[in-house]
């Protein structure tokens, strides 16, 4: 019985698409797939970072919507993908610190009430920050993509943000630290990353759900977007004076 291959149409009978080569198992993405994809994504190298990169921050809901819909072939896999950015973008980040060293500087208001929690952020804050995307997911998933996608589907759109937010911070180092040598502790650069990211996100959120026939999608984005900004902060938080704590028992 022939099959439609979900990248490019073609009718199939075979394993994979003699005309796109990509396999006739794709399916939805689930807990096995993804936890599969995780494995070949730290055991393999792929192409077309860039090309994926530049797509998701002109259009990122084709993006998203094409390769939760089964067309995977021509992007990056959202898992290595995501490696690869986080990582890139850490490295920047102590490139950045080696040759400004780390004079942070704070204001009152905008960081955490704790000092310690303060100083744990400034110096491993990108670390902290990949622990909350599981979080923006769950938020995602039940303020906005529930009536469309599943939760593990809203990880995927979400590690793809976050994907394009390490790639934004990678720019912000390679500018700001590595170019203008400035401070990149300063509150008024994390200030910056926040709004570049924020702006980005509400972008991704409207791009992926305006054609899904959404009731009250303005209102469900803006929701999203502020319950995610004060728990992700408030989990951030609560991360740093969890680590500053450990390390004055260790």
């Amino acid at each position: 019985m022939k099959k439609q291959c979900l990248n490019c149409g073609y009718p199939v009978e075979l394993n994979y698409c003699p005309q796109c080569s990509q396999s006739t198992s794709i399916g939805r993405i689930s807990w096995k797939s993804f936890l599969a994809e995780f494995f070949h994504a730290v055991t393999h190298a792929e192409k077309g970072i860039f090309g994926t990169t530049w797509q998701l921050v002109k259009d990122p809901g084709k993006v998203m919507n094409e390769y939760l819909s089964g067309k995977r072939k021509k992007y990056h896999s959202p898992v290595t993908f995501f490696l690869v950015w986080v990582t890139v973008s850490i490295l920047l980040q102590q490139a950045s610190l080696a040759l400004s060293g780390f004079h942070p500087v704070y204001l009152k208001g905008l960081t955490f009430s704790s000092p310690e929690s303060i100083r744990i952020f400034i110096k491993e804050g990108e670390w902290l920050y990949i622990l909350t995307f599981p979080i923006s997911a769950l938020l995602l998933y039940l303020i906005l993509t529930r009536p469309v996608f599943s939760y593990i589907e809203s990880i995927v759109i979400t590690m793809y943000t976050f994907s394009i937010v390490y790639m934004f911070h990678t720019l912000c180092y390679i500018i700001g630290g590595l170019i203008l040598r400035l401070n990149v502790l300063h509150w008024g650069f994390y200030l910056f990353q926040i709004i570049v990211s924020f702006l980005y996100s509400i972008w991704v959120c409207y791009s992926a759900m305006r054609r899904k026939k959404i009731k009250f999608l303005w209102p469900r984005i803006l929701l999203y977007m502020l319950t995610d900004l004060i728990v992700v902060l408030r989990f951030l938080e609560f991360l740093s004076i969890s680590w500053a704590r450990l390390e004055e028992n260790m």
